[in-house]
């Protein structure tokens, strides 16, 4: 800024000669006034006369900082001159003394307009010149200064913000408010990167990218500004200070990436209740700006419509690299045994920006511990991503189980463990022109689980997603279902649409309450209802995870959603030697047994025909009465617990069972 002050110095001394010998401000004598002077061209001194009229075009150009803002923001001369005079005041007190006495205030001061133009050389009455002040101009609209009092025009003081000064004296480390909204992305190279960067060389100013569960927005926008050789920044407008709306924020960010010469990366709009009016501001950014976000874009939001494209999907081997890149010192995905559990790692539909995160989170969490990190850290941490809009709809639950946990019958775990490995590989075999076939069916994996109340529906789907690594979402059927039209559908919607991009698996229990079969039509409600069905069906259809659907009465089922089902998964009532595994399983969690009263666990297994659930409390009686008795558990509390059980269920009790 030295050449700029040496300038800006000369035309302050221009504008007291002007006033005459004799002059004096209120809080400075002419004295005073001349001091300062002298101690400023002694500081900024000039090359030239200072008086010498300037043209109207003619500027100061030794200052690198501001020739680029005026490249960038399409600033002109004037706009040059008056946003020194205004950084001016903060870069030295004896200029900010000066200004004050030139306007007729007691202490320094900012400029006012009248004394900005005048030491700019423009008439008062000067139309085009108070032009460049008003709202709708450059430094105005771009926040590159700030008009920080009303009343009268020429007695409004203006202001260069404290960013746009430490700018111009060499300083570009960003604001804290801007800080907190900036996003650290890795760059995710790929087609759509460099189709958008060629439009932007084209001239595309603002670009939209439409976001699909899995993909990765934000690093395929920064990608499309280096595939152009375009540095870029990248904010998301959620996390923008309190007090501030989205449109003032992107301001700020339009503004900071300008100060950079940087592309902008705009996420978060979805957020926001006022996208019209970032747009806006977006719309007029001196950068390239690219927006990321699930949003359709309306006609009506902006003049011109943006190049729009969607986001891709990452693939397999770029969320691999990227694991690879967000945690280094974890286990090598291809070495054994961490290879499996790498494998339902790389599984999840993490953005890159995800991925990123969940790898310093998991690093963080091993450091605490005081160990190196492991793959369990990576997951834990991806699954911190997941439940924040399924929440109103959806009971979220963290598996504590896996299939090995489980006691069931052959058949049922080899299916379980096929949904499983297809669960695990789905991504290689289906889409991608492979097995799957082409078309607009979705990739995912429709299960159903049949079986009767208490065979373990419920907490099988729980060790599949705990198999998966994976949060399990239980669908409130009552926050589902609505008496109005179109009402369920749109719920399912949500949670579908949430449900595919946080990867989760959807467990409906009850399932027939919402899939359930079609009926004759006989009036409106029926036709509506029959609608309704086959709306579901078809989302099902088209779903891209994994979902299993839980039937006490598999009949109750619509038929033509048996064939959109890839595993049909009986549980049926446990044979003499499950249920044996199973009063085993439960008992082990007892704290204390009666030597002389012992379980007798052939017998209650012969003879106790329950399932798993129905086991389970008779386990918990039993030692509820036990403990109330101050006893140890023994055989006679099982069976008076066995007997409750049974009465609960009305079925008789076996004369095996008694004494």
């Amino acid at each position: 800024m030295q050449a700029r002050l040496t300038w800006l110095v000369g035309a302050l001394g221009a504008a007291v000669e002007r006033r005459g010998p004799a002059w004096s401000s209120s809080g400075l004598t002419s004295a005073d006034i001349a001091r300062l002077l002298d101690l400023l061209r002694a500081e900024y001194p000039a090359t030239e006369d200072p008086g010498t009229a300037r043209p109207e075009t003619d500027t100061v150009t030794e200052d690198a900082a501001l020739a680029r803002l005026q490249r960038i923001f399409g600033l002109s001369p004037l706009d040059a001159d008056l946003l020194t005079i205004a950084a001016a005041a903060d870069i030295d007190a004896r200029i900010a003394a000066v200004l004050g006495a030139l306007a007729g205030f007691d202490t320094p001061s900012r400029p006012t307009l009248g004394v900005a133009l005048e030491l700019a050389g423009r008439p008062a009455g000067d139309g085009a010149a108070r032009a460049r002040l008003r709202s709708g101009a450059p430094l105005i609209r771009r926040r590159l200064l700030d008009v920080v009092d009303t009343g009268p025009f020429l007695q409004r003081r203006i202001a260069a913000p404290d960013r746009v000064v430490a700018h111009l004296l060499g300083d570009d480390e960003p604001d804290a408010e801007f800080e907190a909204m900036s996003l650290t992305t890795p760059l995710v190279g790929s087609v759509v990167a460099d189709q958008l960067g060629r439009g932007i060389l084209a001239g595309a100013s603002l670009c939209h990218l439409v976001e699909r569960p899995g993909a990765s927005g934000v690093a395929t926008a920064r990608a499309a500004f280096a595939s152009v050789g375009i540095d870029s920044v990248a904010v998301d407008l959620r996390r923008r200070a309190s007090g501030t709306t989205a449109a003032e924020a992107a301001a700020d960010a339009s503004r900071e990436a300008g100060l950079l010469g940087a592309g902008l990366v705009v996420t978060g709009m979805d957020d926001a209740a006022a996208v019209p009016q970032i747009l806006s501001v977006l719309a007029d950014s001196a950068v390239p700006v690219i927006c990321a976000d699930r949003l359709s874009w309306r006609a009506a939001w902006t003049p011109v419509a943006p190049l729009t494209m969607a986001a891709p999907t990452l693939p397999r081997d770029a969320r691999e690299q990227l694991w690879d890149e967000a945690a280094p010192d974890s286990p090598p995905h291809g070495a054994s045994p961490a290879r499996e559990h790498w494998a339902d790692l790389v599984n999840l539909a993490l953005t890159a920006e995800e991925i990123a995160v969940a790898g310093r989170v998991a690093q963080l969490s091993a450091a605490a511990a005081d160990r190196s990190l492991d793959i369990a850290d990576l997951r834990d941490a991806a699954r911190l991503h997941g439940g924040e809009q399924l929440a109103a709809s959806a009971l979220r639950i963290v598996p504590q189980v896996t299939l090995d946990d489980l006691i069931l019958p052959a058949a049922t775990r080899g299916s379980l463990d096929e949904l499983v490995s297809w669960a695990r590989h789905r991504e290689q075999l289906l889409g991608r022109g492979g097995v799957g076939g082409k078309g607009t069916k979705g990739n995912g994996i429709l299960s159903l689980f049949a079986g009767s109340p208490g065979t373990g529906k419920t907490l099988a789907a729980e060790a599949v997603a705990g198999e998966l690594g994976l949060e399990l979402y239980t669908v409130e059927l009552s926050s589902l279902i609505d008496k109005y039209i179109g009402e369920t559908e749109k719920n399912l919607e949500n949670i579908i649409r949430e449900a595919e991009t946080l990867n989760v698996v959807l467990f409906f229990d009850e399932a027939d309450a919402i899939f359930g079969s079609r009926s004759a039509v006989k009036d409106s409600r029926d036709r509506y209802a029959n609608q309704e069905i086959s709306y579901l069906l078809q989302r099902m259809e088209r779903f891209d995870g994994l979902a299993v659907l839980a039937t006490n009465l598999r009949g109750n089922i619509d038929a033509a959603f048996s064939r959109r089902l890839h595993f049909i998964v009986s549980f049926v009532e446990p044979a003499a030697d499950v249920r044996r595994g199973l009063w085993e399983a439960h008992l082990t969690a007892v704290p204390a047994m009666d030597p002389d009263d012992p379980v007798e666990l052939d017998r209650l297994a012969e003879h106790v025909e329950l399932a798993g659930g129905g086991i389970k409390n008779v386990v918990m009686a039993a030692a509820f009465t036990a403990t109330a008795a101050g006893e140890a558990i023994g055989m006679r509390h099982l069976r008076a617990a066995a007997e409750r059980e049974l009465g609960k269920m009305g079925r008789r009790v076996p004369p095996q069972l008694a004494r």
